[in-house]
């Protein structure tokens, strides 16, 4: 067999932000729902990019100890 892939976190949490907007859009009626459930999706999509340039900066930092 190949080598076994490993998928990008941030690929993952993209995918999930999509979903989740798509779900938003398409059954959500109320316009102040709909703001708050992008903002929170805007939210996730901020945490998963700092998190992943955080955990890239302290592996960086150990590797150059």
């Amino acid at each position: 067999m190949g080598k076994k892939r490993k998928s990008n976190p941030l690929v993952t949490h993209f995918t999930i932000a999509a979903v989740a907007l798509a779900f938003l859009w398409l059954m959500t009626e109320d316009k102040d729902v709909l703001v708050l459930g992008n903002s929170l999706v805007l939210v996730y999509v901020v945490y998963a990019l700092a998190s992943r340039f955080v955990a890239t900066k302290k592996k960086s930092k150990h590797s150059s100890k």
